[in-house]
């Protein structure tokens, strides 16, 4: 038997060279020119022989070895992972037109100054992070809602062309898009024919399916492949193109399409060509990235609460599918709101079956003068949302039945009304079965109170045994009123519980969020919280008091005015508080010396932050921030394309200051 210095030099040996041939048959567009390829026998001999090696030396075999990559072991679950940077989401355009208005709103909020775009294929697949320590692939991660995604780093290691180890010791975080490439969806789906098993519906489908696969030798086998298209830690370079260079000089797979421009017009050129031509590909794009190249630029311009205002999707023109709208089904949502889906015969649209469609409210029922069994054209609005586009009444029977209004509740039978000034007809029973339901599922989800042992099936058992009529009877549950339960067991018992004491300890925002106020989101009852400190103070604010914060305005004040003032849910408040259930107070940070202690403060304009971390940030300094200019205000901070505000605090006398002259002031209190 050779020694262990002989084994492994050739374990390294035969590791580099697999490594180099992997690297070069799935990430190079022409490997037999690079002089790195051999044949699949030669291929599956070094692997044989790696495997033989490290089996007999176990030892030996490195963490970067390509045989983890071949084959893993199950695994019982994925744990989830917050993001340290988020995950955003890009916002969409749809037409060249729209293409052309946003690069000019980029140039205007850089001051004229010119700017470069990289043009990026936008895959259809799915979205992750990989996460390198000391230059070793440490971890993978899902998107997930942007904020937190599942762990899947034994999964994500059988990516071949994914490099498990890096040229240097660094730490790095790349993000990229995970696709199964079209020859090997074909062929997993001809090997689901063979076994009778369903077939994937396109590409996408598959690729997510096989990276929450519980036996990574199974997601090894199913040949995923992806491409690296940013640096979200470690960011050497100052254009988002150089970072692109060294990713590939790094051995990512970085795609070979993209293209760095000069111009709007290289730009439309190139969303042109691609759109006519992404059926040459072996994977699926459903738009074009754009990115401005510079990092600089990128941070002038920010973000909004959702995206980036430096890179947009050019979304491709949308598939379009004819079919029959058979019945409407009526949703209950958590306010009463009754909403309208068309069920309609099941049609193939960009690769997924759709027997469903949102049609929103009844007032765009009569725009179309929908009639049961109407011909319709479908269409994915941005290729996520079936909607309804057009109907063809010269197709429609003498006979058919107009769709109409709902006379009354699907779920309680309760008389439906429309309130003068709204589009929605409601369901005004706050005891309906549908609506309780709804409320409480808003209450434990996760961007709420964030109880994930309670799901829909269980709030169905609780509200059919009458254990529960509101999400605050959650916190008088006993474990002898779960555990008789449907699929309930001594442990899930525990566990529910377990959540709900938990969920006790909450901060305000996310309280008050919780409560399901009409028009009240997350971010409005975040800015909620930071403005009122405290439940109490937010209860007793008058419709005044609420309009004058940033961004509230009256509809929205007297909604949660009018939530606060009715008996019922002031009740309900108080059972929440009676039950433990402790809000935070938001703890704003009175500070005598600082320069903006005891000041009224105005935002107006586009900021290079989001407008809450100002808000924030100035609160905790002791300004009072509010949503309008008048002659008792202190400062204006205004950003770009600051409007009629900046115009009445010229016109007042006010003083105006830009984001550094805030920062300044704020660092005199340090």
């Amino acid at each position: 038997m050779p020694s262990i210095s002989v084994t492994q030099a050739r374990i390294h040996q035969l590791s580099a060279l697999i490594h180099q041939y992997n690297y070069s048959y799935y990430c190079l567009e022409s490997s037999d020119d690079q002089g790195n390829s051999c044949t699949d026998e030669t291929y599956d001999e070094l692997v044989l022989e790696l495997k033989t090696l490290e089996k007999q030396c176990p030892e030996l075999r490195s963490e970067d070895s390509p045989t983890l990559q071949i084959k893993g072991e199950p695994h019982s679950g994925f744990p989830s992972r917050k993001h340290l940077v988020p995950m955003l989401s890009l916002g969409n355009v749809y037409s060249l037109d729209e293409l052309k208005s946003w690069d000019t709103g980029v140039k205007k909020l850089l001051g004229g100054q010119s700017v470069e775009y990289v043009c990026e294929l936008k895959i259809d697949g799915v979205a992750v992070s990989a996460i390198y320590r000391n230059g070793i692939l440490s971890a993978g991660v899902t998107r997930g809602d942007g904020s937190e995604g599942e762990e899947i780093t034994p999964n994500i290691k059988t990516i071949t062309c994914l490099p498990l180890t890096l040229k240097d010791e660094r730490d790095l975080e790349v993000r990229g898009e995970v696709y199964l490439p079209r020859k090997s969806f074909d062929a997993l789906n001809q090997q689901r024919l063979i076994s009778g098993e369903p077939l994937f519906k396109n590409p996408r489908n598959a690729a997510a399916g096989s990276l929450r696969l519980l036996n990574s030798a199974e997601t090894s086998r199913r040949q995923l492949a992806v491409f690296i298209y940013t640096i979200a830690e470690g960011i050497p370079h100052e254009t988002h193109a150089g970072n692109l260079d060294f990713l590939s000089q790094q051995k990512f797979p970085v795609n070979p399409e993209t293209k760095t421009v000069g111009s709007i017009e290289e730009v439309l050129e190139y969303c042109q060509y691609w759109e006519e031509h992404k059926e040459k590909l072996d994977y699926d794009i459903d738009g074009i990235v754009l990115k401005v190249n510079s990092l600089k630029q990128q941070k002038q311009l920010g973000f909004t609460a959702k995206s980036p205002r430096w890179a947009t999707a050019f979304k491709f023109t949308a598939e379009q599918a004819a079919t029959v709208l058979r019945t409407i089904e009526v949703g209950v949502g958590r306010t009463g709101i009754l909403t309208p889906v068309a069920i309609l015969d099941p049609v193939e649209l960009n690769g997924t079956t759709v027997s469903r469609a949102t049609l929103h409210n009844y007032d765009q029922v009569e725009r179309f003068k929908l009639h049961l069994n109407d011909h319709v054209t479908l269409e994915k609005g941005g290729e996520i949302i079936p909607k309804i586009v057009a109907v063809d009444p010269t197709l429609r029977s003498a006979a058919a039945q107009k769709i109409e209004p709902p006379l009354a509740c699907p779920a309680c039978g309760t008389v439906a009304v429309r309130p003068e000034g709204e589009v929605e007809w409601r369901c005004p029973n706050q005891e309906c079965p549908a609506q309780q339901k709804e409320q409480i599922l808003h209450f434990v989800s996760r961007r709420a109170m964030d109880i994930d042992t309670i799901g829909p099936a269980l709030i169905e058992q609780l509200l059919a045994k009458k254990l529960l009529r509101s999400s605050a009877d959650l916190y008088l549950l006993r474990h002898e009123d779960l555990s008789g339960l449907e699929r309930m067991g001594d442990k899930s018992a525990k566990n529910v519980l377990s959540g709900i004491e938990k969920s006790k300890q909450c901060e305000l925002g996310q309280f008050v969020h919780a409560l399901g106020i009409a028009s009240v989101g997350e971010k409005t009852a975040r800015i909620l919280a930071l403005h009122f400190g405290t439940l109490e103070k937010l209860m007793s604010a008058s419709t005044e008091e609420l309009e004058k914060i940033e961004g509230m305005g009256p509809v929205i004040a007297e909604s949660i005015f009018d939530f606060f003032q009715h008996a019922e849910q002031r009740q309900r408040v108080a059972d929440f508080l009676e039950r433990g259930v402790v809000p935070a107070e938001e703890k704003i940070l009175e500070i005598t010396d600082s320069p903006f202690s005891g000041k009224i403060v105005v935002l107006t304009g586009t900021l290079s932050e989001p407008r809450d971390v100002w808000k924030k940030r100035l609160m905790q300094a002791g300004a009072n921030v509010t949503g309008s200019v008048s002659k008792n205000s202190d400062f204006v901070l205004a950003g770009e394309n600051a409007g009629s505000k900046l115009e009445k605090a010229e016109k007042l006398q006010v003083s105006v200051i830009d984001e550094t002259t805030a920062l300044n002031l704020l660092e005199e209190m340090s």
